[in-house]
């Protein structure tokens, strides 16, 4: 059983995140997500709260590991894949999986009409 070392959770304002994107410039999406989220994201037809939602997962996993977006790290070093059956789960990449270490990470993602939630909880062996 392993040791809880740390605890991230971000909510995103679905309207305020759909004006971001869509005023943004050209490619900022492909800046925030990997090639897996942005296919998992556009098979919906409310694709904005895939995305929002897997926006707040990595804020939230970037909480856990208390770094933020600091420099030397990306939005993609942090990324939301599906399990078979649907659950969320993230995997770290380059700087991001140096910090994680051996410890796990476990995401939980929720969204209604009007917001985004998610849950990370870093875990360590013991």
């Amino acid at each position: 059983m392993g040791t809880i070392r740390a605890i991230g959770t971000d909510i995103v304002d679905l309207d305020h995140f759909e004006g971001v994107v869509s005023h943004s410039r050209p490619g900022f999406v492909r800046h925030l997500f990997t090639q897996n989220e942005i296919d998992y994201c556009e098979k919906y037809k409310d694709r904005m709260a895939s995305y929002a939602a897997i926006f707040a997962a990595k804020e939230a996993f970037l909480k856990a590991l208390r770094t933020g977006l600091a420099p030397g790290l990306s939005w993609k070093d942090v990324e939301v894949l599906h399990e078979r059956g649907g659950a969320p789960k993230v995997v770290a990449h380059r700087k991001c999986a140096e910090l994680l270490g051996a410890g796990r990470a476990h995401v939980t993602l929720s969204h209604s009409r009007s917001a985004a939630h998610a849950v990370v909880v870093i875990e360590d062996d013991q």
